[in-house]
């Protein structure tokens, strides 16, 4: 695509600075009301009636038991595929959306997270690597294909364990500003969440936090060149062909970030409607993506959440 040669490689599309630019051109939640027709009722349950069943605190003893490893012996094995380095700041900013959508979230002490996601790359890496053979993957380099199709799977593991049924009010050890040189110091804060961000809502909410995030980013970046998404303004009702314009461009932007060694977009479902995309179901085909192997490991979880990024 003439629109986006050029851009694989460079190391500053998508580095970690501010949010930069103004408004972003549309976001995933904006897309889905200009292609949907839906109502919206508020939720009325509140947060402190939900039974909160929250995971116990993980141990390195649960994260390798004979449950888990059970798991980990019927799941697909990693297999060696051609893919592309992928883009070192895309791949970060990937992982980066995600947490700070559980930040974002309030549905656990984000050093228990950190534990946590700390405990499972632990128990999972040796297996994994093992599984793809000696010299095939670059521990803690994330623009290597395998690595990140690791790590992400570690981390959706980890999301969906905390997701599920999490408390609403809890307790986060979270750092104070101290001296140079002198040692790192905590304080206990309360945290209560949102009472309209109920139990029920936290996967899809995770899920636009991440999606509006990724392309927030993507506008910033490419808002004022060639390779920009078309414009959809919210509240619009934008036709079929104007959704899939951008649907592609989006599609083509990750792979010059290198998330796939090919991809395509197209529609899979005409909509009933001549003046809008109302009903239409869109489809977008990626060959070999950078989550090839996790996004399968994590359907043996029943995960609330999915790191599929698009």
């Amino acid at each position: 695509n003439a629109h986006t040669s050029g851009a694989r490689g460079n190391s500053e599309l998508f580095s970690s600075g501010g949010n930069g630019g103004d408004t972003p051109i549309f976001s995933r939640r904006e897309w889905i009301s200009a292609i949907t027709v839906a109502g919206s009722i508020a939720p009325v349950i509140m947060l402190g009636s939900q039974a909160a069943k929250a995971a116990p605190p993980l141990t390195a003893e649960v994260a390798d038991n004979f449950s888990a490893r059970a798991e980990r012996a019927l799941r697909l094995k990693p297999r060696k595929v051609l893919r592309p380095k992928m883009n070192l700041d895309f791949a970060v900013l990937l992982m980066r959306s995600s947490y700070n959508a559980v930040d974002e979230l309030d549905i656990v002490p984000m050093d228990h997270f950190q534990r946590d996601f700390f405990l499972i790359r632990q128990a999972e890496y040796q297996p994994y690597a093992d599984s793809l053979g000696p010299g095939t993957m670059t521990q803690g380099d994330l623009a290597d294909p395998n690595y990140f199709d690791f790590i992400s799977f570690a981390q959706y593991a980890t999301i969906s364990r905390e997701i599920v049924n999490p408390p609403a009010v809890f307790e986060e050890q979270q750092p104070v500003e101290v001296e140079d040189g002198e040692p790192q110091q905590f304080v206990k804060v309360v945290v209560r969440r949102d009472p309209f961000l109920t139990n029920n809502v936290l996967s899809q909410k995770h899920s636009e936090l991440v999606g509006n995030s990724i392309l927030d980013k993507l506008n910033e970046k490419f808002g004022d060149t060639a390779s920009s998404i078309p414009k959809i303004e919210p509240g619009s009702r934008p036709d079929a062909a104007k959704v899939l314009e951008a649907i592609k461009q989006v599609t083509n932007l990750f792979l010059v970030s290198g998330f796939a060694l090919e991809g395509s977009a197209a529609i899979l479902k005409e909509g009933q409607s001549e003046k809008d995309a109302a009903g239409t179901q869109f489809c977008i085909s990626l060959t070999s993506p950078a989550t090839l192997w996790s996004g399968q490991a994590l359907k043996s979880k029943k995960p609330s959440v999915a790191n599929d990024f698009m």
